[in-house]
C-alpha cells in the first residue's frame, strides 16, 4: 500500500464546494493536497511548478470538458496517474474519456470510502507498473520493469530470466536473484522455476501456462503457490 502521508494530490474542479469537500476528505485520509486548481490553465501551471503524485480532474468545467485537456498534458509530459471526477456518465463522455486512458474514475456524489479505495488502488497499480529491477551481466546492467518479468528458469549454474521482450542468461541461483532484487509477486513453483504470478495466463492441474510456455508445479511448492495465486 502506498504511503499516503507522503502522497501529494492535485485537485482540479471549478466548484468551490466540491473541491473543498474533496480537500477535507483527502486531508482526513492523510494525503497532502499540493494545490487546488479551477480550470485547465491553472491546473497545467500547477503541474509545471510542482508535480503531484496523483491528480484528480473534474471533466466538465466552465461549460467545457477541460479535464480532457489537462489529462492530455499529463499523458504527454508526466508520469503520474490521474483520476477523472465527474457527474457525467453518458456514453459519449465515457468514450471520450477512455481515449486518454485514465487510471480511474470517481463519480459525484462521492464519499470518503470511495476516495480512499480508488486512490489506493490507482497508486498501488502505478507503483507496481513503474517498479524496476536490474540484471547485471558482465559489465552491462539491464533495467527491467517488474511487470515485464514472466518467469525464471534454472539451468545448471545459470538462470534464464524470461521477460515479455527478451531472455537474459546470468550466472546465479533463482533464490539469490529473487532475494538480491527484492522481487515481489515472484514465487517458486519447482526446483527449476519461479514465476511472476500476475503474468500467468492459466493453470491446469500441475501445469502453469505463460505465453505458451508450460511450467510444472512440483508437490513441494504446490501448496504455497496455490495460496499465493489465489490471493491475487
Amino acid at each position: 500500500m502506498p504511503d499516503r502521508k507522503k502522497t501529494k494530490v492535485l485537485i482540479v474542479d471549478d466548484d468551490v464546494f466540491i473541491s473543498e469537500q474533496l480537500c477535507s476528505i483527502l486531508e482526513e485520509l492523510d494525503y497532502k493536497v499540493s494545490e487546488i486548481a479551477f480550470n485547465a490553465e491553472s491546473a497545467i501551471k500547477a503541474l509545471q511548478s510542482k508535480t503531484p503524485d496523483i491528480a484528480i480532474l473534474d471533466i466538465h468545467m466552465h461549460g467545457k470538458n477541460q479535464g480532457f485537456e489537462i489529462a492530455s498534458y499529463i499523458r504527454q509530459h508526466l508520469n503520474i496517474p490521474f483520476v477523472f471526477l465527474t457527474s457525467f456518465a453518458d456514453e459519449s463522455t465515457v468514450n471520450e474519456a477512455s481515449k486518454l486512458t485514465p487510471d480511474g474514475y470517481i463519480l459525484k456524489p462521492f464519499n470518503e470510502a470511495t476516495i480512499f479505495s480508488t486512490l489506493n488502488i490507482v497508486l498501488k497499480r502505478h507503483q507496481q507498473n513503474n517498479s524496476y529491477f536490474a540484471i547485471k551481466i558482465g559489465h552491462e546492467i539491464h533495467k527491467v520493469k517488474d511487470s515485464d518479468l514472466l518467469y525464471i528458469m534454472s539451468s545448471d549454474k545459470y538462470i534464464e530470466i524470461q521477460t515479455k521482450t527478451r531472455k537474459y542468461l546470468k550466472r546465479d541461483s533463482i533464490d539469490n536473484f529473487i532475494k538480491t532484487n527484492k522481487l515481489k509477486g515472484v514465487t517458486r513453483v519447482h526446483r527449476s522455476y519461479a514465476v511472476k504470478l500476475e503474468n500467468i495466463d492459466s493453470v491446469k492441474g500441475s501445469v502453469i501456462y505463460i505465453q505458451q510456455q508450460e511450467i510444472p508445479i512440483s508437490h513441494t511448492y504446490k501448496e504455497a503457490f496455490t495460496k499465493s495465486y489465489n490471493a491475487l
